[in-house]
């Protein structure tokens, strides 16, 4: 969706085997047109500050279908890994859910945020902090809906897909705002959401021409994080 056009509503489409990503200014609340619930519109930047009042660029937001390579939009049952992911070779997007073979094991947030002593699902600034602040370095991306066509909360919230499924229509992601944070959280596959990538592989090779600007050494540097923006 790069240069596209002011009114982003036309893009609605309520498909989960529709591939759909979006690259282009977010929106923070701020700027949201009087008595919208978000903005049919982009907005006026792509800049967001992490923990660190670095800036950073809020990157491409994915439904669940482009996040896992094709493969996210038609599978079903709850804690299902899709088969696939749009990151590259060695590299995963980060388990989570209720439950399943992995969602609290090696390249879960789960077994992530216990390493960096940090608590999610209950709320808390500090915690929160931790989470985008260096070395993990999340930022408030905000996202944009497929289902309403709308752009949302860009410098308040972040969201952050999994690999996995809540039941038919639903996926699993990290969702963290200023004051916490919270895994184990599902919402529509045709959400459009920031992917951020673990490493599985010793060997590291480039698939889709990402850089790797943004890495950070999450899971105590036994594996490293990396935003495919």
């Amino acid at each position: 969706m790069a240069g596209t056009p002011a009114d982003l509503t036309i893009y609605i489409d309520e498909a989960n085997n529709h591939d759909h990503t979006y690259y282009g200014n977010g929106c923070a609340i701020s700027q949201y047109p009087s008595g919208q619930p978000g903005s049919p519109t982009p907005c006026t930047t792509r800049i967001v500050k992490d923990g660190n009042n670095q800036d950073q660029r809020i990157g491409t937001y994915y439904d669940f279908q482009a996040a896992t390579s094709g493969t996210g939009g038609t599978i079903y049952g709850a804690n299902k890994n899709s088969p696939d992911t749009f990151c590259p070779l060695g590299w995963q997007l980060p388990y989570d859910g209720t439950g399943g073979d992995y969602y609290d094991q090696s390249r879960s947030w789960k077994y992530l945020f216990t390493s960096y002593s940090i608590t999610t699902d209950t709320g808390g600034t500090a915690d929160a902090t931790k989470i985008y602040s260096y070395p993990l370095s999340y930022v408030y991306s905000g996202y944009y809906h497929w289902r309403t066509g709308l752009l949302y909360i860009m410098n308040s919230e972040g969201r952050y897909w999994a690999s996995n499924i809540d039941g038919t229509n639903n996926a699993f992601y990290l969702y963290l705002w200023a004051t916490g944070s919270r895994t184990e959280y599902s919402n529509y596959k045709v959400s459009g959401h920031t992917v951020r990538c673990v490493k599985i592989l010793a060997t590291f090779h480039r698939r889709h021409g990402g850089g790797n600007r943004y890495t950070s050494c999450g899971y105590k540097c036994k594996s490293r994080s990396f935003f495919l923006w």
